[in-house]
């Protein structure tokens, strides 16, 4: 048996020797900062798996999410793993765990794409002892999809300290690139040659739900892997085991929210299709009776390629119910990455593509032509510097005849605007006044006749009198065109946030001024705690007056898990102004990995119009 140990000491910003291996290994803190606390790393190779026990003490120990695949890397305590195969790949994988141990996995594409997705059986244990926690991950070799012949490893956590958040990685990560980039996995030693194919999921469901009256729902999920090929299908899917659309209001914000997929078949791959003009949306697309998704992944080249059959007309762009939409990924290097998409719905035809330049010190440009009858042109360039500074320049045009049903268009069509966003931000080694930003923008839009559309600007200045509290001014004046009358609009925006108590948190906004006319006042207060990792809880309350309409806003959520694979999510809210109450309780019992037990509530009550519908489903997972 070979049994490879590698230890690895933080203490301060020194180096120290891994055993056996003569080569130098040390963490780095992520913003350049001296890290504070000392932390061990042990990882063992064996025969048919790897092993990685890990360290640290931190300030306080921040435990919240307790949904797999969901925890937040800045804002709780988590330790996180990059694996690759070879020192030079682009595609590896990531296994992940929080103080809660609850799990992360996906596979890391084109260096820092990460697929959440991609679930697999591994074991995990965590121990939290006052402010010191252990964590302890098992991989077997056979959840990867490929040899390995070498092991190149990568590690990033999140620890707290009385200066507030620090990230520690294995890697000194230079200006602008994610934390999370397999460039950064250099830490190898052998494995052995032996060869897991991968395999074949079958997911058969069954449902029961109750609503105007029972009726009982089946489908399934198939999945083939084979090596860097993916083939993945549905078959009458359904939606209640999906974490609804629940955060209808958004307290922190006057603004729409965009709504994230949760369904299975769109998110594996999905990272392809985020561009800054998002031409295929997966949410515009509703219920469907079934689809095809074919995915191809290798070092330098992806492919995401689906076909699907909707269950019902509703978009105001063509009649038919078959959708197809393909994307192929080139990135021949680190400096440089090219799509082409293309997308069909009946007679209406979507192409374009998409281009991303990594630059030196620190430059991105990003530009992309799509076209649908009409056409969207965007371009934008961004720099980042170690001095903390920032900025954002762009322009971007949309014809008034772009038709294009998987499109999330987020602004007025016939227009054309620039802009231009910048900031710096400041943090200090020290007790009091730890961290201070300023940040201003300007955008400069008109129809595409010439005519005056839009004049938008903002100025935000944030200070951290301690450690753990932000106070956050800013005002935003803006001119704007809206049916045929020009208005000058302008808000003032006060805001603070601060730590009540070590794991919780509390938020304060009041935003006032004039609207379109009116005035305009918004107040909310907005607050989370969590208890022994078990229970985590967030509300708040909202009050919105503009001219004569009145809103009161309310809303609480959380998740509970009493067990380890045991979990109720809740939330529920309230709206004066639509009349409207929602409450959402779903029950998950994962007695294996991919194969569930739910139990879904969803009322609604809307004036007098009462909808309270109840799931019951079971879905087993076979892998061959």
């Amino acid at each position: 048996m070979l049994v490879a140990k590698i230890f690895g000491y933080l203490i301060l910003s020194q180096m120290v020797k891994i055993l056996p291996y003569e080569k130098e290994f040390v963490f780095y803190p992520f913003r350049g900062l001296r890290p504070t606390y000392e932390a061990n790393i042990e990882v063992c190779v064996y025969e048919d798996s790897f092993t990685v026990e890990f360290q640290t003490p931190s300030y306080v120990v921040v435990r919240k999410s307790l949904t797999r695949d969901s925890f937040d890397p800045n804002s709780e305590a988590c330790f996180y793993l990059l694996v690759k195969n070879r020192s030079n790949s682009a595609e590896g994988y990531l296994f992940a765990v929080n103080a809660n141990n609850i799990q992360l996995d996906g596979l890391v594409h084109s260096y820092d794409n990460i697929v959440t997705s991609w679930d697999e059986v591994w074991s995990s244990k965590v121990e939290v002892k006052d402010s010191l926690w252990n964590v302890g991950i098992t991989i077997p070799f056979k959840v990867f999809r490929e040899n390995f012949d070498s092991l190149y490893f990568y590690f990033t956590w999140t620890v707290f300290t009385p200066s507030g958040i620090e990230i520690v990685s294995s890697y000194p990560i230079p200006e602008g690139y994610s934390r999370f980039d397999l460039r950064f996995a250099d830490f190898s030693f052998p494995a052995l040659k032996k060869r897991f194919d991968r395999l074949f999921s079958f997911t058969p469901y069954l449902a029961v739900i109750r609503e105007n009256s029972i009726t009982t729902k089946i489908g399934a999920e198939l999945k083939l892997v084979k090596g860097d090929m993916t083939l993945q299908s549905t078959i009458n899917p359904e939606r209640y085991s999906i974490e609804g659309d629940i955060d209808q209001f958004n307290l922190k914000r006057r603004r729409s929210i965009k709504l994230e997929e949760k369904r299975p078949f769109f998110t594996e791959g999905l990272d392809l299709w985020k561009m800054p003009f998002e031409a295929f949306y997966s949410r515009s697309i509703g219920d469907f009776i079934g689809g095809v998704k074919l995915g191809l992944n290798k070092n330098t080249f992806r492919f995401q390629g689906l076909i699907l059959y909707e269950d019902s007309v509703i978009s105001r762009y063509s009649p038919s119910r078959i959708l197809t939409a393909s994307i192929a990924s080139y990135r021949p290097s680190k400096a440089f990455e090219n799509r082409l998409f293309f997308i069909t719905k009946g007679d209406t035809v979507g192409a374009g593509v998409n281009a991303n330049f990594f630059l030196p010190y620190g430059f991105k440009v990003k530009t992309q032509f799509t076209r649908a009858q009409g056409n969207d042109f965007y371009l934008e360039v961004k720099r980042f510097s170690k001095t903390g500074f920032w900025i954002s320049s762009g322009a971007e045009r949309l014809d008034a005849n772009f038709n294009l049903p998987t499109a999330y268009i987020s602004y007025f069509e016939n227009t054309i605007s620039y802009w231009i966003f910048s900031g710096i931000t400041k943090t200090f080694e020290r007790k009091y006044f730890t961290e201070a930003s300023l940040s201003f923008g300007y955008t400069y839009s008109n129809f595409l006749d010439g005519a005056p559309f839009e004049r938008f600007g903002n100025v935000y200045a944030t200070v951290y009198p301690i450690s753990s509290v932000e106070l956050t001014f800013g005002v935003e004046p803006m001119k704007t065109f809206y049916n045929g009358v020009y208005y000058n609009n302008i808000n003032y925006v006060i805001s603070t946030a601060f730590g009540v108590s070590k794991p919780s948190t509390f938020y304060f906004e009041y935003i006032w001024g004039e609207n379109y006319g009116n005035n305009l006042r918004f107040l909310n207060l907005c607050g989370n705690f969590s208890i022994s990792g078990k229970l985590y809880c967030e509300g708040g309350a909202g009050f919105v007056e503009e001219g004569p309409s009145e809103d009161q806003r309310v809303y609480l959520m959380g998740s509970y898990s009493p067990m380890e694979r045991v979990y109720l999510r809740f939330f529920s809210q309230r709206s004066t102004l639509s009349d409207r109450t929602d409450l959402n309780l779903m029950f998950q019992y994962e007695f294996f990995a991919g194969s569930n037990v739910f139990v879904v509530i969803n009322r609604t009550v809307r004036s007098e119009q009462v909808s309270t519908p109840v799931m019951l489903k079971v879905a087993y997972e076979l892998r061959f």
